[in-house]
């Protein structure tokens, strides 16, 4: 039997606005709205940037401390609420590391290129992600390509990374002219090895091809994150109604797929056992 799929969303980003969607969450009350709707369609954890009262993406500690005890007060049954440090070219490792360590997360996301940009930063990053293991925060390693999955298998090689309590976005697109995703973009990264050692991953992509792209990961195995962040367009090319609309595509393609979808309870259950590893 295959194992379920996790459907992750991203409802939001960093750089996005309502001038791109009127749809995109801005506000605790925005996201609030946007998380029910979501976790209704099939989500079972939430990518969340928190913006400041200018609609800016920060990682304010007190901020996104309201954000996430709101967002969990009010869904924790129903999805994981995940930070993200992700830097978007405003912030340093030093405070990306005051973000986790000041909120207490359940999950957050890292890109892993910002935490260890070179080698200089390695002693600290790997106390850094020791440390997020021990106390149980489940990580999602943020990878752009396949150098940094190559660097990901070398630091849990030469154990500056543990190898339990986390799991893998391959992010398909990213640096591509007009950042437009296709499938064989996943063809970068060694999914083969991924499988072959039991990694949990995930995919995410941009541009109006994100659900053949995700349809594929899905039949590799991977889980899925989808959401304005990296895509506002549905399947027939239109501009979706609103977040939970591309979950729910996503849930109706696994159906036909034959594939299990993962609720929170599920999801919480693989994090659990990800630390046992």
């Amino acid at each position: 039997m295959q194992k379920g799929r996790t459907i992750i969303v991203a409802p939001n980003g960093a750089r996005r606005t309502k001038e791109d969607h009127t749809q995109l969450p801005m506000t605790l009350d925005d996201m609030n709205v946007c998380l029910r709707d979501v976790a209704n369609a099939g989500a079972a954890m939430a990518h969340m940037h928190v913006r400041d009262v200018h609609g800016k993406h920060t990682l304010d500690v007190g901020l996104n401390r309201e954000w996430l005890t709101e967002m969990r007060a009010c869904f924790d049954s129903d999805l994981v609420i995940q930070l993200t440090t992700e830097a978007v070219g405003m912030y340093q490792p030093e405070e990306q590391i005051a973000l986790v360590q000041g909120t207490e997360p359940e999950t957050v996301s890292l890109a892993l290129r910002e935490l260890r940009p070179n080698a200089s930063y390695e002693k600290a990053a790997s106390r850094f992600f020791y440390e997020l293991a021990e106390r149980r925060i489940y990580v999602q390693y943020i990878l752009y390509d396949a150098a940094d999955l190559s660097l990901y298998f070398q630091m849990v090689n030469d154990k500056t990374l543990p190898y339990n309590g986390h799991h893998l976005l391959l992010v398909l697109g990213k640096y591509k002219k007009d950042m437009l995703s296709t499938p064989t973009d996943l063809l970068e990264f060694d999914i083969k090895r991924l499988t072959n050692e039991g990694i949990s991953w995930a995919t995410c992509a941009f541009g109006q091809y994100e659900h053949q792209c995700l349809s594929a990961a899905m039949s590799l195995g991977g889980d899925v994150r989808v959401g304005f962040e990296n895509n506002l367009i549905n399947l027939i090319g239109q501009h979706a109604e609103n977040n939970a609309e591309l979950v729910h595509q996503i849930t109706n393609l696994s159906q036909k797929m034959g594939l299990n979808i993962n609720s929170a309870e599920d999801l919480r259950k693989n994090i659990s056992r990800s630390f046992e590893a």
